[in-house]
Order: structure tokens, then C-alpha cells, then sequence
């Protein structure tokens, strides 16, 4: 059977159930003993109160101060989580990030030499904080809390140069605005508190352009930046930063002058029944009227005008996604869907072009809630001109990941054209939102062909973690050997050579609504993502270059299976509390030689933006069980109630050799996890994986965990078993549906 008839199996939920496992664990061998811990705290707590007490008044809202505690890396799980000894303190934790440190002592002999951890912003009164100082050398291990004190490495004051990034190194008479980001904890008198704090400080605070995005608020004070460290001294002040700029086209639309005119098809989308959107730059009149057939153009209320060479980064990008590269005839294919452009860029912003940052995101956040569920794919290719830091979540990310949790969309970002700046420091990492846990970050291929590579200006990863692997995979976005060519107005529309991740991303969501086109609804945005992650190619690549891999771009490809090759797509919801076991459907008969097995599972989980190391309030973890007749024994002789494990999803296939800091506690809190691996067809029977939807919220547990969506797919490849697929197909008739075509996108030549 042709490869174009062997269509993706559908239904793999109607294999699943719940089961019930046990998880193990016990009590760790701390690092320090009780009397080690008291002293140490006793000391560090001294030298705490003394800097608290320097804080001046009106720095500390209700006589209210912050101090950070640094975990031990043995202890960063959320059941480690001194909830108990805080309380019992009066404190309360209102944020965290992450750090790598060394601790003093480790409590086991095989120990990395230095290990990732998470320090804790806790606040309360100053008093509190003296009472602590004052009792801790006078606990007992029967103290209320006291033995979470094993938990500790370090506690200090959260000083104010602490909280300063990218500060000019000769600030003096450099006046600008700044970005600072409070813990508000939900608490309107501490940002009151901050803004009267700000102006007798020579500082203007831009309170209109404030904006709240959970637990952080963040707001512009323009200022001189030689006093961004008396502003960083209000105690509730978590970053004191620059105001980010708004990336705009580099290395730029590298144009080349128009190479003649385009033919415009005939014909209405190939699916009329949904839409995306791209929000961009805008687009010039005619433009709008030759695109009218597919484009839909908005601007929102109160925009500026226009800028022309923003328009022409909107057109470019809405061609990439509606077309991809233009063909070198000039006929441009039928689209897949329709999609809405939404102008968000203008000439003048309220409060001065350096607000744009703030204007920009407001204007995509303002259409998105007003559209709440009319959008299953959406493109951003513009953002924040800053790399992600490890320790801290931008309002953009923040933002756009909330709105996109439970797997609503589909959405791509592109990751910033900053990929050949200063890699030791970091510059030419992704840029927000392309860290979103909720959306695929999608980085440039240099050719369509092969060999290929990542294009050298396209920004490299990792991510935050978790989200470590950033990009998301990498679409075709032209380079100096083979352009991207796309659209133009220079009169009429004409091609032009192009490059840059603004146009990879829309490349890649055109695979997206490629799935969609053809199969309907079948398959939620959460499965077609799950789907892209799963088919993208890595080639030689590393994770920190592409990421999963280069995205198909092959309509047919997407749908499709090889003869020796099934492909099963699972979603529905995850319980709490409860396993749920995934069969594996595969023949029970005449299986051999060695078999490739794959497997993506994704879910989309609600963030917790002030706690950057515990972004993600969802996690998963898997056990792959290979063979339903192997059983482990335990040591009293007794079969182990479920099959024996093998190893399948870990750490190390995640992170690359990076070091065993990350571990699997930071692996498991992952919403993408895939792998592939090899096995004798002789190892399998009635193979199965069991996956546990785990849960926190605010680096703690979670009081009312609910169920979450997911989406899982699972390959297996047997090239000795030429008829795999049909074999597959006969065996589970009743339970796997093939995923059978609407209608067919033309494969392009």
C-alpha cells in the first residue's frame, strides 16, 4: 500500500486506563545534623536582621521586609517545601528563583560539583524576623517547623544591587526608563507604597502603563539610572531593569529589489471554518485588497499611525504564512485557512516610543481576550529585544502563557534573530515569548533541502527550565545561500529575498493548519502540536541548535505513515491522582528484527510567573513497561504488583550531557517530553506506558488539583516488518480509527 493511504490512527484513548501504583521514596540522609543547621541558621539570621534593620521606613510597606532562603539542591521538591516553619515564623514565601550554587555539605558520597536549587522570597515584618533570630538557638527537633531547618543552606536579606540587570556600568546623569518588577503578592498597599516611594526619589513612575500579571506587577518609572539602586532598596522590588526595547527586523528583512509581479489563485481557503491570526506590523492598502480573499485586517482602537516598514514585516510575515516561500513561477498556492492580521505597531505610542514594549503586548493580550475562543492558531514574530534570563519571566511570557494553559492553541513564536551575538554571556539566547512553556518557539533552517542546518542569526537555546528545550524545532527562514522569498508591495506584489525566525514561525504554524485543513477537528491544537514536536527531524543536530527538530513541511507527510510504520495519536485527560496506562497496539505475532519506538507527550499547564524555577504547576512523569511478563521481586520473594520498568523517558536524553543538577526533579515538571529508542521485537509484549500527571502551585502542592488535557503519540517503525501498519490496522479495527482526509493539500515540487 502507497504511503499517501496508511493515515494516522486515531482514538488511542479507547487503549488507555487507570491504574493504581505505588510510588516509593523515603527520607533522605540530610546534609547537616540538626545542632549543624540551628547553628548555622542562628548565624546567618544575625547578620539577616542587621541589614532588615538598615531598610529605611518607607522602603518597608506596614514595616514590611524580604529576605531570601536558599534551599539546600537535595531539597527543592514541593514536598520540601517549608510551609510549616515559615508559618510557624510568620513569614510568607511570595516568590522564588532559581540558582546554581555548592553547598557546604551534601549528605551523600556521589554529588555534583555544583547543583541547581531555588531561593525563596519570603516577607513579613521585621519583627518576625528578630523573634526567629532570637528563638532558633532554643529549638528542638519537636519545635513546631524546626526540622525543615535541614532544608536550608542560606538565609540573607534580598539586597538592593541583588536585584539590579543590565544596569549601564557608569549610570550617573543617564536618565531613561526603567522596568521595575514588585512581588505584590496580591497586595494593592504595596504597590501604592511603591509609587509615593518612587517620586520622592526623583523618579517618575508611569503608573498608567502598570500591569499585573499574577503574583509580579510591573511598572516603567523613568528615572536616572544611577538611582536604580536607591529604587531597588523598596523591599519589594524584584528586579530593577531597563525598559525592554521592542526587536524589530534583524538582521532585517534583507531585501533584494522586487523580481517581478505574483499570481494571486482564484479560490477561496481549502477550510473556511476556522481562522488564525498574526499580529504584526500591519499591512499597506494594496496589500489588504489583494489579499482580501484570505485576509481579514484589524486595527485596534486609538493606534497611531502606521509605519511603512513595519507594514512591510507584516505583509512578509502574513505571506510566509499563508503561502511559504513564494514560488519561483510566481503562482502562489491556495491557503489552507484564512487568518486575521491585527495591526500592533505604530508611529508614536502613548508616553513615548520607549512604552512600545508595554503598548504592543497590551494591544495582543486586549484582541485575544476579546476573542477568547475564536483562535486555535496564532503567530507572534516579535518581542522583547532581550535573551531569556533563568530567573526571571517577563510580562510577555507571563502573559501569553496564561492565556494559551489547557492547550487552547496552537501558538507559534519566533525566537529572535540575535543568534551570532556573545554566547558566553548568554545574548544569543531566545528571546521572550519564545521561553512560553504553552507555545512552540520556532528558530530558522538555513535551506529547505539537505544538508540543512540552523541559519547562524537564529537564536540558540536552552530555555528556563522548565521549558528547557527552546526552540521548539525550526522551520526553513532563508539565508544567504537560499533565500526566503515572499511578498512585497512595490505597486503591485512582488517577490522578494528575505530571511529571519519572523518568518520560520509562521512557516511552521502553516504546517499546523496544514493537519487541521485536512483532518477537521479530529485532532485538538494540543494533539497537532504534540504532532509537529513528534515528526520534526533533529538530523545531527543538538537540542540547543534546533531543538526537537526540523518541522515538516510536507502536508502529506503529517498524515501519513510509512508501511512499516504506525502512528497512534492519544488525547483526552490526565486524573489526579491516579496512573494512566497507554497501550502500545502492536501485532502479537511474527515480530522481528529491531523495532524503533517513539513516543511525544505534551500538555499545556497553568504558570506560576514569580516562581521562574516553578513556573509550570503541572508535571509528568512516565514509566515505560516493555513486557506484561516480567515482573520485578521485592525482597521478601513477592512479585512486584505492575510489570518491570525500562527506561524510556529520563533526564539525560533531555538535557544533553548539561550538568546532573537538573536532574530528574526539574525533568519531571517538563510539559514536552519525547524520546525514541530501539528494541528487539522479542522484548515487546503488550508493551505499555504508565504517565502521572503531577501537580503543584506557587512551588508548594496544590490545594485542588484538576484533571489536564494531554496529547500523546506514539510511533513504532519495524523495517522487517514491511505490512506493519496494515497488521495494526486488522488487529485493533474496533478500537483505532484512521484519520482520514477531508480534503488533500497539494504535496508543492
Amino acid at each position: 500500500m502507497a504511503r499517501s493511504n496508511n493515515f494516522l490512527l486515531g482514538n488511542g484513548e479507547r487503549l488507555t486506563s487507570k491504574v493504581s501504583v505505588p510510588t516509593g521514596g523515603g527520607d533522605k540522609n540530610p546534609p547537616y545534623t540538626f545542632e549543624a543547621a540551628r547553628r548555622r541558621l542562628s548565624s546567618k539570621l544575625r547578620h539577616t536582621v542587621v541589614a532588615l534593620d538598615a531598610i529605611p521606613a518607607d522602603a518597608a510597606p506596614k514595616d514590611e521586609v524580604v529576605a531570601v532562603v536558599t534551599m539546600h539542591p537535595r531539597y527543592v521538591s514541593k514536598s520540601d517545601f517549608p510551609q510549616e516553619l515559615l508559618s510557624a515564623v510568620g513569614l510568607r514565601p511570595i516568590g522564588s528563583r532559581s540558582l546554581t550554587i555548592t553547598p557546604d555539605a551534601w549528605g551523600i558520597q556521589k554529588h555534583p560539583k555544583a547543583a541547581i536549587t531555588e531561593q525563596l522570597f519570603v516577607a513579613g515584618k521585621k519583627s518576625n524576623f528578630k523573634a526567629w533570630a532570637n528563638q532558633v538557638g532554643s529549638w528542638t527537633p519537636q519545635t513546631r517547623g524546626a526540622k525543615q531547618i535541614l532544608h536550608f543552606e542560606d538565609v540573607a536579606a534580598f539586597s538592593a544591587r541583588d536585584k539590579l540587570r543590565s544596569i549601564p556600568l557608569e549610570p550617573a546623569g543617564q536618565r531613561g526608563i526603567l522596568e521595575i518588577v514588585l512581588h505584590n503578592a496580591g497586595d494593592r498597599e504595596v504597590v501604592d507604597a511603591f509609587l509615593n516611594y518612587a517620586r520622592r526619589h526623583n523618579a517618575r513612575p508611569i503608573a498608567d502603563h502598570r500591569r499585573d500579571v499574577k503574583g509580579l506587577t510591573f511598572i516603567p518609572v523613568e528615572a536616572d539610572f544611577g538611582s536604580a539602586e536607591e529604587l531597588a532598596r523598596f523591599s519589594f522590588v524584584r528586579v530593577a531593569r531597563p525598559l525592554p526595547t521592542l526587536r524589530m527586523l534583524r538582521p532585517g528583512l534583507a531585501r533584494s529589489v522586487g523580481k517581478g509581479t505574483v499570481k494571486v489563485p482564484d479560490a477561496d481557503p481549502i477550510d473556511s471554518s476556522f481562522r488564525a491570526v498574526v499580529f504584526d506590523g500591519g499591512l499597506e492598502n494594496p496589500a489588504v485588497t489583494a489579499l482580501k480573499r484570505w485576509v481579514k485586517y484589524f486595527e485596534p482602537a486609538g493606534i497611531g499611525p502606521a509605519v511603512s516598514s513595519m507594514q512591510e514585516h507584516g505583509l512578509a510575515v502574513t505571506a510566509a504564512f499563508l503561502f511559504g516561500p513564494v514560488p519561483p513561477s510566481g503562482n502562489l498556492p491556495v491557503p489552507a485557512c484564512g487568518v486575521d492580521h491585527v495591526r500592533v505597531i505604530d508611529a508614536q505610542t502613548t508616553g513615548g516610543p520607549d512604552l512600545q514594549y508595554i503598548d504592543v503586548l497590551d494591544r495582543i493580550l486586549a484582541h485575544l481576550d476579546s476573542h477568547p475562543k475564536q483562535y486555535q492558531f496564532l503567530n507572534i514574530s516579535l518581542g522583547p529585544n532581550m535573551p531569556v534570563f533563568d530567573d526571571e519571566v517577563t510580562a510577555w511570557t507571563a502573559s501569553l502563557d496564561d492565556r494559551l494553559a489547557s492547550g487552547r492553541a496552537v501558538a507559534t513564536f519566533a525566537v529572535g534573530n540575535d543568534g551570532e551575538r556573545d554566547a558566553a554571556a548568554g545574548l544569543n539566547r531566545v528571546q521572550p515569548p519564545a521561553d512560553a512553556v504553552n507555545g512552540l518557539a520556532v528558530g530558522a533552517a538555513d535551506v529547505t533541502g539537505s544538508p540543512w542546518a540552523r541559519a547562524p542569526y537564529s537564536c540558540v537555546g536552552p530555555g528556563r527550565s522548565p521549558g528547557y528545550v527552546k526552540p521548539d524545532g525550526v522551520a526553513f527562514g532563508g539565508s544567504q545561500g537560499e533565500p526566503f522569498d515572499t511578498l512585497s508591495v512595490q505597486g503591485n506584489l512582488v517577490r522578494i529575498n528575505t530571511s529571519g525566525t519572523s518568518l520560520a514561525a509562521p512557516h511552521a504554524l502553516r504546517s499546523a493548519v496544514a493537519v487541521r485543513a485536512q483532518l477537521g477537528p479530529s485532532l485538538s491544537p494540543l494533539a497537532i502540536r504534540a504532532l509537529l514536536v513528534h515528526r520534526a527531524d533533529p538530523g545531527a543536530h543538538s537540542k540547543q541548535e534546533v531543538g526537537w527538530g526540523r518541522f515538516e513541511s510536507d502536508p502529506e507527510r503529517l498524515i501519513t505513515c510509512d508501511d512499516d510504520e504506525a502512528l497512534i495519536v492519544y488525547q483526552g485527560i490526565l486524573p489526579v491522582g491516579e496512573h494512566l496506562r497507554a497501550r502500545i497496539p502492536l501485532p502479537t505475532r511474527d515480530l522481528k528484527g529491531m523495532m524503533n519506538l517513539s513516543a511525544t507527550l505534551v500538555i499545556a499547564p497553568e504558570v506560576d510567573p514569580e516562581h521562574p524555577g516553578a513556573y509550570t504547576r503541572s508535571g509528568l512523569e512516565v514509566a515505560f513497561r516493555p513486557n506484561s511478563a516480567r515482573f520485578s521481586k521485592h525482597e521478601d520473594g513477592t512479585l512486584s504488583a505492575h510489570p518491570k520498568t525500562s527506561s524510556f523517558f529520563s533526564a539525560g536524553n533531555l538535557y544533553e550531557g548539561a550538568e546532573p543538577a537538573l536532574g530528574d526533579e526539574s525533568y519531571k515538571w517538563e510539559p514536552c517530553l519525547r524520546n525514541s529508542q530501539q528494541f528487539r521485537a522479542t522484548t515487546f509484549r503488550e508493551p505499555c506506558f504508565d504517565i502521572y500527571y503531577h501537580h503543584r502551585q506557587s512551588a508548594t502542592k496544590a490545594t485542588l488539583p484538576q484533571p489536564i488535557p494531554y496529547a500523546f503519540i506514539v510511533s513504532v517503525k519495524a523495517p522487517r516488518v514491511q505490512d506493519l501498519y496494515n497488521r495494526v490496522v486488522r488487529a485493533y479495527a474496533s478500537i483505532l480509527v484512521p484519520l482520514r482526509p477531508r480534503t488533500r493539500i497539494p504535496v508543492r515540487t
